[in-house]
């Protein structure tokens, strides 16, 4: 391990994978979505308290997320958010040099929209569980039907916690995904030291090796630096 990722392993310390959730508008960005148009319905993996799919819904855009923390009443999944808060602000704050902050700011702004990401999150999530469009459930086995999405997307999970989530995960999970969605879209494609995924080149070699079309794609954002590009993924 060289000097900078022994630094910087410590400048996380998350204790596994956690709920930090983004906005419609970022999810715009991470993923290239120039517009939602209406149609098939789109799969948000492993949401946790993004405000996707509340925004999206308002917007008349239908959209699932699955999540085991889905599983929990909102006044439960909102302490686990305010655990995730602390751990987060002091992570970004020793880590400041790692990310770019042209997009938001400081690290006051990013808790700032996180926060309110969860508030819109929270406000549609009993109505929304009630209408099935927030599913408890966690890759790499989904309880939907071949072919139920157009799109899915996974942000902030596979290859950002590539120290927890191992190659086979991520394989799995991505076969999963392709075969509920006819396009699969993960963002960023790099890791808590906000390096590489060491899973990446494995990963596009085997689903490549499987006849899907794997492609490094560049999005108009970039927080941590070098962290400019999703992966998509399609059945041909």
């Amino acid at each position: 391990m060289n000097a900078r990722a022994s630094k910087s392993s410590k400048e996380f310390e998350l204790g596994g994978i956690v709920p930090w959730g983004r906005r419609l508008s970022e999810y715009q960005a991470f993923f290239a979505l120039d517009e939602l148009a209406s149609g098939a319905p789109i799969l948000d993996a492993g949401g946790g308290p993004s405000s996707f799919a509340a925004e999206a819904h308002k917007a008349g855009v239908r959209v699932v997320a699955a999540d085991p923390i889905y599983a929990l009443r909102g006044d439960g999944i909102r302490h686990r958010f305010e655990v995730t808060a602390e751990a987060m602000r002091t992570g970004m704050r020793r880590a400041a040099y790692r990310f770019n902050w042209s997009h938001y700011g400081s690290e006051e702004a990013v808790h700032k929209l996180r926060r309110e990401a969860l508030e819109l999150f929270l406000e549609d999530f009993e109505d929304g569980k009630a209408e099935g469009r927030y599913v408890p459930a966690s890759l790499p086995s989904l309880p939907f039907e071949n072919g139920s999405f157009r799109l899915a997307l996974v942000s902030h999970l596979l290859f950002l916690y590539g120290d927890d989530l191992d190659f086979g995960f991520h394989l799995a999970s991505i076969r999963e995904l392709l075969r509920v969605a006819s396009e699969v879209r993960v963002f960023p494609l790099v890791n808590l030291d906000g390096l590489p995924s060491s899973h990446l080149p494995g990963i596009v070699q085997a689903l490549r090796a499987e006849g899907a079309a794997a492609e490094l794609i560049d999005v108009p954002f970039e927080f941590q630096k070098g962290a400019t590009r999703m992966l998509r993924v399609r059945c041909v």
